[in-house]
């Protein structure tokens, strides 16, 4: 039978890359965590990590089991959470971080709502890129998350999807774009494209660029400020260009082909620790709610 101990070196050694890196990462000797591995490797009946070279790499056997190792730890934890939290009150502190790419009513709403319910609790709002609140969540910065979808998210966050922001294909009306008819694609490579990145990340993988001149930054706010001095076109939410186009500094970019506009998925993230309670389900409940709903 294999132990937690065995497929805690197992995975820390595949995602450190050396025994000795998941020696320092586990707080253990090397040949406390080379061991249990070998261990794991004799209860197996299969080595798991061909040893020839400078780092250790997977077997095709030990490529097998990694992704079973890891739900059984990702499961250990969520059990280890629960029992810790039997007899927990419920917490003094709330962070929230919000991408501003989501109307700020919704998360204000669903703020407001909360301080009704649970008057005592201390709340933090934070914005930043999708991508940069992904990381703030895993690594227990925020608390929870509204984000734009991502395909997948690393272990130890919760999603659930809430709904979609609509993003408008835009350019300032002094912009050359501004004034001529586009009959393809193509023809945007010709121009600067302005896309939302993170502090960490060079592009978002639901923003990904159609032209090969492009610029980046991490708030939309600051891209919408770029395309209003006219550094180039840029996929925006909608309740961020709906003022500049009703005032005539913005305008949908003029296409004769199928649109570029799309609908963004919206998912509300959390740390397992706060996922699982009642807190957790209770900010769940509020962002369904008919009241603060995002738009579908």
């Amino acid at each position: 039978m294999l132990s937690n101990e065995q497929l805690l070196c197992f995975v820390n050694t595949v995602e450190a890359g050396s025994f000795s890196a998941a020696a320092r990462k586990l707080g253990k000797v090397q040949s406390a965590v080379s061991q249990q591995v070998i261990n794991m490797e004799i209860d197996c009946g299969h080595s798991l990590f061909e040893r020839s070279g400078r780092y250790p790499t997977l077997t095709e056997a030990g490529q097998r089991l990694l992704p079973y190792a890891r739900a059984v730890l990702g499961q250990q934890q969520r059990l280890e959470r629960q029992l810790a939290m039997l007899d927990n009150t419920l917490p003094s502190r709330l962070t929230l971080a919000h991408d501003e790419g989501i109307e700020i009513d919704k998360t204000l709403s669903i703020l407001k709502l909360l301080a009704e319910e649970l008057p005592g609790l201390s709340i933090e709002v934070l914005s930043a890129s999708s991508s940069d609140i992904i990381k703030m969540v895993q690594q227990g910065r925020a608390s929870a998350g509204l984000v734009f979808s991502e395909t997948l998210y690393p272990e130890g966050v919760d999603f659930e999807s809430v709904g979609s922001v609509h993003f408008e294909p835009v350019v300032a009306s002094h912009h050359p774009l501004a004034t001529m008819r586009l009959s393809h694609v193509d023809e945007l490579k010709l121009h600067r494209q302005l896309v939302i990145g993170s502090r960490t990340v060079g592009h978002s993988v639901f923003s990904d660029p159609h032209s090969p001149d492009v610029w980046h930054a991490d708030n939309y706010h600051v891209l919408l400020t770029m395309v209003l001095n006219g550094f180039g076109w840029a996929l925006l939410p909608g309740h961020l260009v709906r003022e500049g186009i009703e005032a005539g500094n913005l305008v949908p970019l003029p296409l004769d082909f199928e649109a570029l506009g799309w609908h963004g998925n919206v998912d509300i993230i959390q740390h397992q620790s706060l996922s699982m309670q009642p807190i957790g389900q209770e900010i769940r409940a509020l962002v369904r709610d008919k009241r603060t709903q995002i738009a579908r």
